[in-house]
């Protein structure tokens, strides 16, 4: 995601004369890197807390990737264990990532650190395409975990865009696809956790609605609110997602950034009991994922979190989602 430290460095570079590279945006990392400047490396700072005992990040970016990573997944495992970290999924835009965190645990040497898998419904997969989920959960080593709904090739984000790459849909005149169907039926047969990704809010009531009459739960709702390209509810949109069998994921980007009183409030009224705080890190120019976690809690307990609701973002509900014990 796009946090503050990288649209400063924007403003900087159109004040200082600064060249952006410009190209034609025919894929998603394409637009991404027309519109944004190379950073300085990250450093992991080696921020720590608690709370980061037994934690789990459920939205681990990792490279190598088309989008500019700064570390891959092992050097992502030696830092969360490090630091007394429960687990991570990690998550590419792109591809299934099972395979990798399979590597992690064979060859990372962090034995204690559970590493899953995620896999996003984009183009690149073949959309809304129950096969690509079914070898994702074939993956040897069985640590495939969510499947997120299209992201940045959903058509509502495409859309919103103006971009020429291609779009994947979920609906169409008010009705789900019945790929989404398919795909939904597979989720529950392979006991996966579903994440709505950046669809409509319509879109991600009809996903939750239908997921539910399928047994499927509990729900990761996708970092809503972050902007209107992605899922952009009202409060009353995504207290009826939770009412479904939602959790709300807030990202670091959102608790470190201008706009954080206002997510803040709405963890507050939804309640820690159905939200969960992951790191969406991965960056170059961006916290590490610890980091950004450690640096999440600081915000959230000097807003006045206790202990035993930040153990409820950082640690159990996060491990609910993925069937863990608490």
């Amino acid at each position: 995601m796009t946090w503050a430290i990288r649209i400063a460095a924007i403003v900087i570079a159109s004040a200082t004369g600064v060249a952006i590279a410009q190209t034609v945006p025919v894929t998603p990392w394409d637009l991404f890197n027309s519109r944004y400047p190379a950073l300085a490396p990250s450093q992991d700072r080696q921020i720590d807390d608690p709370i980061l005992r037994g934690a789990i990040d459920l939205h681990a970016h990792f490279g190598p990737d088309a989008y500019p990573r700064q570390w891959d997944a092992f050097e992502i495992a030696r830092m969360m264990a490090a630091r007394g970290m429960r687990g991570m999924v990690l998550k590419n835009h792109f591809t299934e990532s099972a395979s990798t965190a399979a590597l992690v645990r064979k060859y990372a040497g962090v034995p204690d650190l559970e590493v899953f898998g995620g896999l996003a419904l984009n183009s690149e997969v073949g959309g809304i395409n129950p096969e690509a989920v079914r070898y994702f959960a074939a993956v040897a080593g069985s640590h495939a975990k969510i499947v997120w709904l299209p992201t940045h090739e959903s058509e509502h984000e495409v859309g919103y865009e103006k971009a020429s790459y291609p779009s994947v849909a979920v609906s169409k005149d008010g009705k789900l696809l019945p790929e989404v169907f398919q795909v939904l039926d597979v989720i529950k047969e392979k006991g996966l956790t579903l994440a709505t990704g950046h669809v409509t809010p319509f879109e991600m009531l009809a996903i939750m609605t239908e997921a539910r009459k399928r047994g499927l739960g509990p729900i990761i709702i996708t970092h809503p609110n972050m902007g209107p390209k992605f899922t952009d509810p009202t409060l009353g949109e995504l207290q009826e997602a939770v009412a479904l069998g939602g959790y709300v994921e807030f990202v670091a980007s959102q608790l470190l950034g201008k706009r954080k009183d206002e997510f803040i409030a709405t963890i507050r009224t939804i309640g820690p009991a159905h939200c969960f705080v992951a790191s969406d890190s991965g960056l170059v120019g961006l916290p590490s994922h610890p980091d950004a976690l450690a640096l999440s809690v600081r915000v959230l307990r000097e807003a006045g979190f206790g202990e035993g609701d930040l153990d409820l973002m950082f640690r159990k509900n996060p491990a609910r989602l993925l069937g863990l014990r608490p």
